[in-house]
Formats: C-alpha cells, structure tokens, sequence
C-alpha cells in the first residue's frame, strides 16, 4: 500500500510543480494593435485590469497600430518567449496577413502562439436609404441592374468590412465598385450615411444609431445568429446565404516558445474576465459579443478561417504592400 502511494506522489510531482512555476515574475506588456479607444484597446484594458488583479503584476497595455497590425506583433515575435509580452488583435496578423501581403514580417503559423479568441464585433449590411431595396432579394436585384455601379465602402482592402462584401459578390454573382478609406472606419461610415457611398458592411456599434432615425436601412448581420443588441435585424444565412459569417473577431495571442501552462492560464482568466458583469455591461455598449474560444480551440478556428479567406482574397487580386 505505502510503495502504491508513493509512486502516486511521485508521478503526481513533477504535475504540481509545473503548475506552480513562478509566472509573472515581473510586468506584462500587451499590445493593442489598434489606436486608443475602440473594440481592441477596450479588450486589452480589461483584461490588463483582471490580469494584474489575478496574476499579481502590472499587466501594461501599449497601443502599436499600423501595418494591419503587423507592427504591434513584430515586437512580440521578437521579444523572449517566457509570458511578458502579449497581444490583442483582429484577423490580420493572426490570418489574413499573410494572404495579403507578399512579405511578411513573421511567420503566424510558427512565430505565433494563439492564446484565445475574445470576441467579435458584428458586422451589419447596411444601405443608404437612397437605395431602392428593403431586403436581400431586393438588394441583389437592383445591384445586378447596376451592372457594377454602386458603391460599398469600407476601411481598407484589408478589412472584414471588405472581405464580407466580396464574400457575399462571389455567393451571389453581383458586382459593386469597392471604395476604401485608407484605414478610417469613421469616414467610411460617414460618407455611407451621405449617400456618397451606397452601402457596406459596417459595425453594428456605427450603425444602430442610424437605423432608428432612418439615415440607414440595415439588410442582415453578417452572423450565424441574430446579435442580442438588434434581435430584429435578420442574418444573411437566414435570408439565403447559408453559412454566411464575416464578422471581424478579435484574439489574444503571444509568440511561439511560451510555456503552455502560461496559454492555458492566461486564455482561461480571458475567458472569466469577459464574463464579469461591469466588462460585459461596456461590450454590449460597443457592440462587441463575447466569443471565447480555449487555445486549441482557436489553432482550429484560425485554420478554417484563413482557408475561407484564401479563395476570396485569391480571386479578388487584393494585396497590401
């Protein structure tokens, strides 16, 4: 009896002093890979705020925007691989980089540990009311008589709010005439709600405001299920396009080489952090909806995600420099 337990003790050892191993031993950075304000600095904040109380340091949020995000993670990528430096990003270093952009900085699939998916931030097709169309149907009908004249805006070429609508043109065949912003969501939005644009994929925080007054008229979400700020407002997979999900979704993620233990500690606290009632009070303000995923869990989203996006992107002929 006592040789049986002792060999338990001993197998179970080296398991609790693993989970016991000293981490963080000083501040954390992570880094927002967006400007101040908005969905990616909300999320880094709030979860710098949980993680300094739950892990015992300083965690420091550092906005490093541009390249697609590409700058912010670069420095993660080159920093050591022991737990210090995190990120919070959209799509693009994650997935969708790599597909754009004949060079790149990193790796994803080899420079990049994904720690968790946080949230998406949903996406509406809206139109101006000058548009003659109250639905899907409708819609597709006049942009075919438009034989590729209409308009759609959106941010960049790099963007979801793009990559959705040239999605939905090689569902449905029709043709629109992309219009970026150079990265400027705010004048996308703007122009569309002057009629200088006829439509776009747009985040439903832009656009609520503007469907109760009648400055736009939303078609669908760009979900597999109706979104709890507009339960009104159809999806585009109910509407006929089956599968239709392209809603931007945001991620943490730190550089390969870190000890599992640490992703697997810091993507559960992501995950507990989210579901706090004063964070998820403010994500429904901003319009995101919590989605999180456990780090095997997101690889395999990461994967599926970017075979989506390949095909659109390749037949598209879009590239960033």
């Amino acid at each position: 009896m006592f040789a049986c337990t002792f060999a338990v003790l001993v197998a179970a050892f080296p398991l609790v002093a693993h989970a016991q191993s000293p981490w963080p031993t000083h501040a954390v950075r992570i880094i927002a890979t967006s400007p101040p304000g908005g969905s990616v600095d909300f999320l880094a904040r709030a979860l710098a705020e949980d993680f300094g109380k739950s892990f015992g340091q300083p965690f420091v949020v550092e906005n490093r925007p541009g390249a697609n995000g590409n700058i912010g993670v670069e420095l993660v990528v080159r920093a050591p691989a022991d737990g210090h430096m995190l990120f919070v990003s959209p799509p693009g270093p994650f997935s969708i980089n790599v597909l754009l952009m004949p060079s790149m900085p990193f790796d994803p699939a080899r420079d990049l540990a994904p720690v968790a998916m946080l949230a998406v931030t949903p996406l509406l097709l809206v139109v101006h009311p000058s548009v003659p169309a109250k639905n899907l149907t409708e819609l597709l009908v006049w942009l075919r008589a438009q034989n590729g004249a209409a308009t759609y805006a959106s941010q960049a070429v790099a963007s979801t709010g793009y990559l959705a609508m040239e999605l939905m043109k090689s569902r449905t065949g029709v043709e629109a005439t992309h219009v970026p912003y150079k990265g400027s969501a705010a004048q996308a939005a703007a122009d569309l709600l002057a009629g200088r644009v006829s439509m776009g994929f747009i985040s439903m925080s832009t656009t609520l405001p503007h469907l109760a007054s009648g400055r736009l008229r939303a078609i669908g979400v760009a979900e597999l299920k109706r979104i709890h700020a507009a339960p009104d407002i159809p999806t585009l997979d109910e509407l006929g396009l089956p599968g239709f999900e392209a809603s931007p979704w945001l991620g943490l993620g730190t550089r390969a080489g870190v000890p599992r233990e640490i992703v697997v500690r810091l993507a559960d606290r992501s995950s507990r952090a989210l579901a706090e009632p004063a964070v998820a009070r403010r994500m429904a303000l901003l319009g995101i909806e919590a989605r999180p995923l456990m780090p095997d869990q997101f690889t395999e989203f990461l994967r599926s995600d970017s075979a989506k996006w390949a095909d659109i992107i390749r037949r598209s002929g879009a590239k960033l420099e």
